[in-house]
């Protein structure tokens, strides 16, 4: 069961609340209130999972997207981020143990300190093209 709201931290002091707005059985979406249809702030959580007892992947995918309308042209520009975890069925080589540590990884190199510190610079990087 999906929690029905989920905050997480922009920055260092400043967290962002995600209403529950819909879920089903691989996956839930979450938005910031207050917003037009047509400019969502989105998280979105989705789960596709391989028959159990086949060999493969299970892959776990959060999309996190933001829509803004130029006010002057209607235009609309949307930025969005996603994370494709892949966790293997069998998981007698790489358990839960592994696991964790690639993700506690890839959090790592997308966070620039503890709790999303002031700077910005491995995540500025990223936008820009540069290596981390």
């Amino acid at each position: 069961m999906a929690t029905a709201t989920l905050t997480l931290y922009k920055n260092s002091s400043t967290t962002l609340a995600f209403t529950l707005v819909s879920q089903s059985a691989t996956g839930a979406t979450y938005k910031v209130g207050g917003r037009s249809l047509s400019t969502p702030f989105v998280i979105e959580l989705q789960r596709k999972l391989t028959a159990p007892g086949k060999k493969g992947n299970d892959h776990i995918i959060v999309r996190i997207a933001r829509t803004e309308r130029n006010t002057q042209t209607g235009d609309l520009a949307t930025t969005q981020g996603m994370l494709d975890f892949s966790v293997p069925k069998d998981q007698s080589l790489m358990g839960l143990t592994e696991q964790l540590e690639i993700l506690g990884l890839l959090v790592s190199a997308l966070n620039d300190g503890a709790a999303l510190a002031a700077t910005s610079t491995n995540r500025s990087a990223l936008i820009s093209g540069s290596d981390l």
